[in-house]
């Protein structure tokens, strides 16, 4: 979701963090472990949560995030993949391996036929049992300018990552939130697609937004499932890049219980959350 008021999904944003100094981040946070009943904003988090990929987050759910349009109502979104601690290629080396994907972050502007617009805003994730805090990493398809070229057609994935310290692991656990945007905009109080009308949204900055695939604003046809399908393309990118350096990369998927069913612009998504581990020899 974007804006010019306040970023939203990918508003082009996160400045370009070296995920080396975001691998040394204390963040106060202390390795999971198996005793741990930390609890946050009224969610508990379980006993025995930890296995050798991750420890279960104290909610699978990001904190409500407002946006600046009345049209669009607070919305959570789904965790819904996993980089696993076992994984022994470090996030800055998948991103390198990565085609096209780009640290964006919230402090970043572009300006595409005349609307200008942020890269991406901020959304908070409890994976520690530390509090809810900003994501750490952001990282856009086409990075902040393409990207939001991207969005005009509604192909435009991104993620925000969390990192969770695992006792046992140099990196921990890598918590995303996926999904892919259309660049959409109010017209006479509804949210249609920016593209049917750049003109009219250059003009209007302050009813700019990215919405969520799927929901309304969107080309519901290309990703009707904008948080789902944007976890499998995350997923097969980085597959994808992994057999290319000769990594051995294994998935699985859990189903989780989540606080919410629905995201931004009441998009639907369910509990199934990919877990990978990246290795090689």
């Amino acid at each position: 979701m974007t804006s010019s008021a306040r970023p939203a999904r990918p508003r082009l944003t996160l400045p370009r963090l070296g995920l080396a100094a975001v691998l040394a981040i204390p963040l106060a946070l202390a390795g999971c472990s198996e005793a741990t009943t930390t609890s946050t904003q009224g969610l508990a988090t379980p006993s025995a949560n930890c296995t050798a990929d991750y420890c279960a987050p104290v909610s699978w759910d990001t904190a409500s995030a407002s946006t600046p349009l009345p049209q669009i109502a607070p919305f959570t979104e789904p965790l819904n993949v996993v980089i696993s601690a076992r994984s022994n290629v470090s996030l800055a080396s998948i991103q390198k391996a990565l085609p096209d994907w780009d640290t964006v972050a919230t402090t970043t502007t572009v300006n595409l036929a005349g609307i200008h617009i942020k890269c991406i805003s901020s959304e908070k994730a409890n994976v520690t049992g530390q509090g809810f805090i900003p994501q750490q990493v952001a990282w856009r398809l086409g990075g902040c300018l393409h990207g939001n070229d991207l969005s005009l057609t509604g192909n435009e994935d991104h993620v925000r990552i969390w990192n969770q310290p695992v006792d046992g692991s140099t990196d921990g656990a890598w918590f995303v939130a996926a999904s892919y945007e259309t660049m959409c905009l109010v017209k006479n109080g509804k949210l249609v697609t920016a593209s049917t009308d750049t003109g009219y949204a250059a003009l209007h900055p302050s009813g700019d937004y990215h919405c969520v695939d799927g929901g309304p604003g969107t080309f519901r046809t290309l990703h009707p499932d904008g948080y789902e399908d944007g976890a499998q393309s995350f997923v097969a990118a980085i597959t994808a890049a992994a057999h290319a350096k000769g990594w051995q990369v294994s998935q699985r998927t859990i189903t989780v219980k989540r606080t919410a069913s629905a995201g931004e612009g009441g998009v639907p998504f369910n509990g199934d959350v990919t877990v990978l581990t990246v290795t090689k020899a």
